[in-house]
């Protein structure tokens, strides 16, 4: 994806709204706006750069003049020309690929300052417009993205859904709708570049971060990058990811779930089998675990069986290991039958019964299960 999309920058159009002619304006304001009434789609972007700088030197003079800083006006012009910046600066940055993050923040921070100061003024003469500057831009956005998302251009659809975000993020303005469909977009993105026969996992991760930044307290987010590392075979990094997604949601099951698939495979066999049992502790009939959780269970007890094998019988550590096997396949019962009452033509689940049953000298139950197995 091309870096520019999560560049906070807006459509190439700075459109001045409600800014008629200043009478007994303070001279740095006044200075400020005929630099920035000069800025147009006409005039290219080092020219509109040129102006917007020297509009941007006077009206931070104006901020700090106790004359000026609280004036409503000033703070419209102020946001405006800040906009300005922020678009035509990041559009430079992006396309130099030499990103000033920090630059662009100062940018962002200062029209928000700015805007909030003009929303909030008693009776405010310029409110009106910068909610419609605003929405003007949002929507134009949020039409542009709905067009690449049915042309199943996902990388253009997701950076202009995080653009309806990133210029609502300026009065405040929440974007539900906009970062639902980012993320839909995003998976359909990530699944392009991790599965298949061509397959870019570095492009995934970076893209996917680079969301994150955005919307660090999206859980979504950090489950799509848990996913990627899964696809990669890094279980290292998708456990560190569901560490930081289990501290957003310390209730969420799918994460506790996919936590224990994550210790099964690197075979931390006590740290799987908690994991699983805090998912079904969250909800007692999640199927998925109590499945997962009677495997694991089901086949540490075979490891621990094969492993006192290999010992001489009159090792004490091999009764031990007997001991232990049996203990565990005693657990896997207990959430297997938990499973099988929802699953009842599980005929995997229904075998490891049987099987289980059968190894600790339980016939009655070996046949129960035994018969309906063959019923199926």
């Amino acid at each position: 994806m091309n870096k520019k999309l999560f560049i906070p920058i807006f459509s190439f159009c700075i459109v001045i709204m409600g800014l008629g002619p200043i009478n007994a304006q303070k001279k740095n304001v006044q200075n400020a706006y005929n630099y920035f009434k000069k800025v147009s789609p006409r005039s290219g972007m080092d020219k509109n750069l040129v102006n917007l700088k020297e509009a941007q030197k006077y009206i931070d003079q104006a901020a700090l003049n106790s004359e000026t800083l609280n004036d409503e006006k000033m703070h419209y012009y102020r946001g405006m020309i800040y906009m300005g910046l922020l678009e035509i600066d990041g559009m430079k940055q992006a396309q130099s690929g030499n990103i000033d993050k920090e630059m662009l923040e100062g940018y962002q921070n200062s029209i928000k300052e700015s805007f909030k100061k003009v929303r909030t003024t008693p009776k405010s003469r310029y409110k009106e417009d910068v909610e419609k500057l605003i929405s003007m831009k949002t929507e134009s956005f949020f039409s542009m993205a709905v067009e690449a998302y049915n042309q199943k251009n996902f990388e253009m659809a997701l950076g202009l859904f995080l653009q309806v975000s990133q210029v609502n993020s300026l009065i405040e303005q929440e974007s539900k709708d906009a970062d639902r469909n980012a993320l839909i977009c995003l998976n359909q993105v990530v699944n392009k570049y991790t599965t298949g026969d061509t397959t870019n996992f570095e492009i995934a991760i970076k893209l996917t971060e680079g969301v994150k930044e955005l919307m660090p307290k999206e859980v979504d987010v950090l489950i799509t990058l848990i996913n990627i590392y899964v696809r990669k075979d890094d279980l290292e990094g998708a456990g560190k990811y569901m560490t930081e997604a289990l501290k957003l949601d310390p209730e969420n099951k799918a994460l506790h779930y996919n936590l224990g698939t994550a210790y099964m495979s690197q075979k931390e066999n006590e740290k799987a089998e908690a994991s699983f049992r805090k998912a079904i502790e969250i909800d007692p009939n999640y199927a998925d675990a109590q499945y997962q959780l009677g495997a694991h269970l089901y086949n540490w007890a075979g490891e621990s069986k094969t492993e006192a094998g290999k010992l001489d019988y009159r090792d004490p550590k091999s009764k031990e290991l007997e001991d232990k096997a049996n203990e565990l396949l005693k657990r896997a019962l207990i959430v297997l039958e938990q499973y099988i009452k929802g699953s009842p033509n599980d005929k995997a689940v229904l075998g490891i019964l049987k099987n289980t049953y059968g190894q600790l000298g339980n016939t009655e139950k070996w046949k129960e299960y035994k018969e309906r197995l063959e019923k199926l």
